[in-house]
């Protein structure tokens, strides 16, 4: 089977590059038919994995954060439906975060994480199809691999994603400085969520989360409960909280307690639908995603992968 290795060069502040280097001396030893290409400014890792697809490579290893794995997997499909049938995909954890291979569990150590996928076996997993609404009010669509919010955690990506500080102090520090900022100047937004026609929640939400790996934002256990396969993403709606309650809950999100909090709303769900008069932005797998209003839809066993 061909292998095509996609590597974002600065994911992880350029870890990356070292991972690959381990990896590649692991493909080497076992004589494999690969090739490797880096994403660019002008070329995108959803768009070299399209070609690579397109061009017969019918098993594609990611190496990067959960943004760059999620935007891979995203150009392994069009309409929302895979380009070819025998496509496999393999995650190598190479970020800052890295919470979907916590959920598959792949190692971080590159060595292990290598000889794992090549010995793993293959199984199919679910996607959360995302439609957003975009700064022209055009719609977009995008394929959730891991985790979306939307709430204060939009907000600090939407920030992060315009603001000019990461080229002096790297993505890591500008996300935490503007997570802090977020916390005491976020104000909870008037959200409507449709559930189901006899299901609507409208409540004033601090953060409203669709979970279809079990952690996000470097390591909270948002879904401790979630299933890649199930066909159901963990539905979690942190209600009007204050900020002292927020700094509370920190705590209960490492341990995975969150949804017994008798603020948070917690269900296992196949769809929402949510709208509201403010602006509210989408945090998809740490990329901005446009903002409110937005359908969420699980999509089952749609993606073939090897770990």
């Amino acid at each position: 089977m061909k292998i095509k290795v996609i590597l974002n060069p600065v994911s992880g502040g350029g870890v990356s590059l070292k991972v690959w280097k381990t990896v590649e001396k692991e493909l080497l030893s076992q004589k494999l038919d690969f090739s490797f290409e880096a994403t660019t400014y002008l070329k995108s890792g959803r768009e070299i994995a399209t070609e690579a697809v397109k061009s017969g490579y019918r098993w594609i290893i990611g190496i990067g954060g959960d943004g760059t794995l999620s935007n891979i997997v995203n150009g392994l499909f069009e309409n929302e439906k895979p380009i070819h049938q025998k496509v496999v995909f393999s995650p190598i954890p190479a970020g800052r975060g890295n919470d979907f291979v916590k959920t598959v569990r792949v190692p971080k150590n590159p060595k292990k994480a290598i000889k794992q996928i090549l010995a793993g076996s293959e199984k199919k997993i679910d996607l959360i199809s995302v439609q957003y609404t975009k700064e022209d009010n055009s719609m977009g669509k995008y394929l959730c691999l891991n985790l979306a919010d939307f709430g204060m955690g939009g907000e600090v990506v939407y920030k992060v994603n315009r603001s000019r500080l990461g080229k002096i102090l790297g993505g890591k520090a500008v996300f935490l400085i503007y997570t802090f900022l977020c916390l005491f100047s976020y104000k909870n937004k008037q959200i409507k969520i449709s559930i189901s026609p006899k299901e609507i929640i409208e409540n004033k939400c601090r953060l409203v989360v669709c979970a279809n790996g079990e952690y996000a934002g470097g390591g909270m256990w948002f879904a401790p409960n979630a299933k890649l396969d199930d066909g159901k993403f963990d539905f979690l709606a942190i209600q009007n909280v204050t900020i002292f309650e927020t700094l509370m809950k920190f705590g209960k999100l490492y341990k995975g307690e969150v949804k017994e909090d008798e603020k948070v709303i917690s269900k296992q769900v196949s769809e929402i639908t949510a709208s509201s008069n403010e602006d509210v932005y989408i945090d998809v797998d740490g990329e901005n995603m446009g903002q409110l209003p937005a359908k969420f839809k699980i999509l089952p066993k749609l993606l073939t992968i090897k770990c």
